[in-house]
């Protein structure tokens, strides 16, 4: 009963602030939490750390957008003009939302809140998510029974495709090609070794770590590390039939 007065005196807080700074709503690069760390013709990318029951300030989001959070989370969404609402959130899950609103986000949780969000500076159009036959078929040879990675489509537009990897210890992505761009947000570490016409490449991310891969990168990709690697790539523009992720 204590926590439950507790909370809704920080939604009552909360809904107080977004009624009072919402006609100040900054634009995001002057939100605290938010920290600009990518721009180029496709996206603008902000690495999001919300504090343990803090709340960002109300900011504006112009454009449409997509943010993956890093982390189970546990927070209170308050739009400008709206009621505040709940917000669950699990660890590697990927959303798309419309733009042109602001709001304040409340962390409820005793860990920080962190995301990477994917502002798309193109209109979208056509925007859905994968609810059959989502998996993307991979060539995997069974070679020492070794596990097969797993490639699996989450949402889609006109415009782009979000895919969700999942590549346990030792497996592998044969050889493939990128025919158009792809940003790449790294859920869990990542230690990777990549094939690039014969040269070999050693890549580690953190998790919350990020990469642009401009069109036409041919390689094949294993997981070197000891534990599930787990990614999520964005392709921008229409994918070809030999692209894997």
């Amino acid at each position: 009963m204590q926590k439950f007065w507790i909370v809704m005196a920080y939604v009552s807080a909360l809904v107080l602030g977004v009624q009072q700074q919402g006609p100040e709503a900054v634009e995001i690069p002057s939100e605290p939490s938010h920290h600009q760390v990518l721009q180029n013709e496709f996206i603008r990318v902000f690495d999001v750390t919300v504090a343990p029951k803090a709340t960002t300030l109300v900011h504006i989001h112009h454009s449409d957008y997509l943010f993956v959070t890093l982390g189970d989370s546990d927070l209170i969404n308050a739009r400008t003009g709206a009621q505040p609402a709940p917000l669950k959130l699990k660890d590697g899950e990927i959303r798309f939302t419309p733009g042109n609103f602001s709001h304040a986000a409340g962390n409820l949780s005793d860990k920080p809140f962190h995301n990477i969000t994917i502002e798309l500076l193109k209109p979208s159009t056509g925007v859905k998510n994968c609810t059959d036959a989502c998996a993307i078929p991979i060539a995997c040879p069974a070679v020492g029974g070794q596990a097969c990675p797993n490639v699996e489509r989450k949402i889609s537009s006109d415009q782009w495709t979000v895919v969700s990897v999942y590549m346990p210890p030792g497996s592998k992505l044969e050889k493939h090609t990128h025919t158009v761009p792809h940003f790449v947000v790294a859920v869990s570490d990542l230690d990777l070794t990549q094939d690039v016409g014969g040269e070999i490449r050693h890549t580690k991310i953190p998790a919350g770590g990020y990469a642009w891969v401009p069109a036409g990168l041919t390689h094949s990709l294993t997981n070197s590390g000891t534990q599930a690697a787990r990614f999520v790539a964005i392709d921008f523009g229409v994918r070809s039939t030999g692209d894997q992720k």
